[in-house]
């Protein structure tokens, strides 16, 4: 369990108990297909005295810490004061994380060599942050098994660039993702670093109530992806039982520096495998207390709803929104939550399935990314 801790402002510790205030903070995006988004934090202080007010700058980095269990406090925000307003003694002020910077840091010339090479995303991505002097925020988590080299770049003819605009230009060639942390570094996560593995279960006590199950169509079963430095080559993919089974065409494309049109093929493919099907997700999921999550961790729900349609739940958390208010104050937390399809991972990976359960008794007829469980696996049939 947290409490939160302090505000710390300019340095300066505000200890909760003597400066009421309320605290809302958002974290990550409110699903894995949403654009990056950096972290905001609004703080509302109650009842400001003149000496309060007149030491308050915007520009000043902002924290705001929690202890757990054991008294070991902790960031859950890191930024800077972008705005304030007061409205008599109440002072409501607005920061924003260090993804927000990114925007205004201009990339500068190498000094190794005007040209970039043609080099692997990952390389691509920490040479931005290298040459936008913010290479100490960057927390990179490639996937291991893609990191498609992509293709050369000339600034003298593509132009002057800042760092947050070429991230998101190049974050699609994996499938990724940039995130404020909040220990003030900025996460580049491709969705292909994420693993099952590593599921956090979260105990039902800690559910403020039954969240809501949704299903909606699909978001592509015909994937483009452009490829080369001016993307002016490009593949398409097409998946015929998804048009067969939503009666259309659902078209999607993605811009990409890849260089070779294999990797644009294998990048296609997976975008496909991700996209192509809908399956039931819970978007949000209310606690009754803060929990210590990240984005891209697997969460594990349990003791569902009789009609849920799978129970257990492992989906991915993509971000969070959790606010600290009210006399006596309360502090609760809205977790977003993806499809673990859309990382391209599945419930029930190979190695999973019980030594039990015989090729013979497998239902043939059951696509792999259904098998959600061994009961979706075996259609029913006896395992041996």
């Amino acid at each position: 369990m947290l409490w939160p801790d302090s505000v710390v402002l300019a340095g300066q510790a505000i200890a909760l108990a003597d400066v009421r205030a309320d605290v809302t903070i958002y974290h990550g995006r409110q699903d894995a297909l949403s654009e990056p988004t950096a972290s905001t934090a609004q703080l509302v202080f109650h009842d400001v005295d003149r000496a309060f007010v007149r030491a308050f700058d915007v520009g000043a980095e902002l924290y705001v810490t929690a202890k757990n269990g054991a008294g070991v406090s902790s960031r859950r925000f890191t930024g800077r004061l972008t705005d304030a307003r007061l409205d008599v003694d109440e002072l409501t002020a607005i920061a924003t994380g260090r993804l927000a910077t990114l925007n205004r840091l201009a990339i500068a010339t190498d000094p190794a060599g005007p040209v970039w090479p043609v080099e692997p995303w990952s390389a691509r991505v920490a040479r931005i942050f290298q040459l936008g002097a913010v290479d100490d925020l960057l927390d990179l988590q490639a996937d291991p098994a893609f990191d498609p080299p992509l293709a050369a770049r000339d600034p003298a003819t593509a132009g002057a660039t800042t760092v947050g605009d070429y991230l998101n230009f190049v974050l699609p060639s994996v499938g990724a993702t940039a995130l404020d942390t909040p220990d003030g570094l900025i996460r580049v996560q491709a969705l292909g670093s994420r693993v099952l593995d590593a599921d956090v279960e979260l105990p039902p006590a800690a559910i403020a109530w039954a969240p809501a199950w949704v299903q909606v169509l699909p978001i592509g079963n015909v994937i483009t992806v452009r490829y080369q430095g001016d993307q002016g080559a490009s593949v398409t993919e097409r998946d015929d039982a998804s048009v067969d089974l939503y009666g259309l065409e659902l078209a999607y494309s993605i811009d990409t520096p890849i260089e070779a049109q294999a990797d644009a093929v294998t990048r296609a493919q997976t975008a496909l495998q991700q996209l192509a099907y809908a399956h039931w997700n819970i978007p949000e999921l209310p606690t009754v207390t803060p929990l210590e999550l990240h984005v891209g961790e697997p969460v594990v729900l349990s003791k569902m709803p009789p009609a849920s349609p799978y129970d257990p739940w492992t989906p991915i958390v993509e971000g969070w929104s959790e606010q600290l208010a009210g006399l006596p104050q309360s502090w609760t937390m809205l977790v977003a939550l993806s499809d673990p399809a859309l990382s391209g991972l599945t419930l029930l990976p190979w190695d999973a399935v019980p030594e039990g359960y015989l090729w013979t008794t497998i239902d043939q007829l059951v696509q792999w990314r259904e098998a959600l469980t061994l009961d979706d696996l075996v259609g029913g049939a006896a395992h041996a």
